[in-house]
């Protein structure tokens, strides 16, 4: 005879925990990347959806040279990332209570309902958190609608992390869509690797590890559209120090969206620690939305933000863009490309946090699994004569280091 377990609370803690498992499990790419540590969740009776968490990223210091330090005594700049719990993600079912009165009864619920319920969950919280990795990330390689992922691709975007001095771990990551990892697997299938790796493109049809990265196949990857802007674009007026928007012209009602990405002509990167200008030109992301008026884009929000060699230590390229400097736009304009990803764990950051746990319910339990945090809460609804049973995350994300990622347009 099947064990009992009508004791309320009992089924709660053993839903969530089994939920939160779940939810973690099916999760890809966020299990990929750093989760914030629980000690950051401070509130006593949980989180609201729009608090947030500020994220402290290591101060940068420059190498001074001389006996006598009087004038280069730095000041310490701890830039702060805020991280914004905004997103309360669920999903809501009917139940009786007889479906989970019994251990047999829990188990079979679990696999019936709980499981395809969770996996819904988590998939769409990795479209979402995918989206964000696209309209973040400023760097790109490779020739946008280029479908050949070969060697020298994947380590010119290894070239771009290492040169934004990404840990040298062994923690790369590469997210391909299915396209993307079959021409990666047959662009490979005649080099040397190892005898586990190519039973894996023989047997499985996908990379393990090659070219510095751990593959992973994700159909969840995004199509980045470009926005209308066509013809010649320039800088209007060069931006203050530190500023992270910039004035451009512009052509009739055209567009740039969230995600385009662009250079502009004479802003070269520099080394994050030592300053020296590299050969590359700075890659910006645009941040929000921004249609042109009267010849003009105004106020583009950017990223990253403008630092040349008067911010000392925050310096990231060897000079602020000049009035009438070109800008180019990476890809055609008003055209789809989806947006694969190489990443370092640490490029970006994601907090699931414990929710309010309201009193009077007749089920209220919450639990944490591999930093995933479900609430589960069941009540009686008498307006509609049913038992409602419903699992909430409450999440936030951020990209911390966004140089120690790059977008590859497909």
């Amino acid at each position: 005879m099947p064990n009992n377990i009508n004791n309320v609370k009992a089924a709660g803690t053993i839903i969530s925990k089994m939920a939160a498992k779940m939810l973690a499990d099916n999760m890809q790419f966020i299990k990929s990347i750093d989760k914030e540590p629980e000690e950051s969740f401070g509130q006593t009776n949980g989180y609201n959806t729009g608090d947030t968490i500020n994220i402290s990223k290591p101060a940068r210091f420059k190498m001074n040279s001389g006996a006598d330090i009087t004038a280069q005594i730095q000041d310490v700049v701890e830039e702060k990332v805020p991280l914004v719990l905004n997103r309360q993600r669920n999903v809501a079912v009917n139940l009786t209570s007889a479906e989970i009165a019994t251990d047999l009864g829990l188990k079979s619920w679990a696999k019936r309902i709980l499981e395809p319920a969770m996996s819904g969950l988590a998939q769409g919280i990795e479209a979402e958190v995918l989206v964000d990795v696209k309209n973040s990330v400023f760097n790109t390689t490779g020739t946008p609608g280029s479908t050949l992922y070969d060697t020298d691709l994947m380590l010119s975007n290894r070239e771009k992390l290492m040169k934004n001095l990404v840990p040298s771990d062994n923690e790369l990551k590469a997210l391909l869509e299915s396209s993307a990892m079959r021409s990666a697997v047959n662009a490979r299938k005649g080099l040397f690797q190892s005898s586990e790796e190519i039973s894996k493109q023989y047997k499985r049809g996908y990379m393990g590890e090659s070219d510095g990265y751990t593959f992973l196949e994700n159909n969840l990857l995004p199509v980045h559209t470009r926005g209308t802007a066509t013809g010649a674009i320039t800088v209007t007026a060069q931006p203050a120090e530190g500023a992270s928007t910039i004035n451009l012209t512009g052509t009739g009602t055209q567009t740039l969206v969230v995600g385009d990405v662009f250079t502009i002509a004479g802003v070269f990167q520099v080394h994050p620690i030592t300053k020296v200008v590299t050969n590359q030109l700075q890659q910006f992301v645009v941040r929000a939305n921004n249609t042109a008026a009267a010849g003009a884009y105004t106020a583009v929000q950017v990223s990253p933000a403008f630092y040349s060699a008067a911010s000392l230590s925050l310096q990231n390229i060897n000079a602020l863009p000049a009035a009438t400097a070109a800008v180019t736009l990476v890809g055609a304009a008003s055209t789809g490309y989806t947006n694969n990803v190489t990443f370092h764990k640490s490029a970006f950051r994601f907090a699931s946090v414990p929710l309010v746990k309201p009193d009077g319910l007749d089920m209220i339990a919450q639990e944490t699994v591999d930093g995933i945090t479900v609430r589960v809460i069941r009540d009686y609804l008498p307006l509609t004569d049913k038992m409602v049973m419903r699992l909430d995350v409450l999440y936030g994300f951020t990209a911390v280091r966004p140089e120690w990622a790059t977008r590859i347009f497909s």
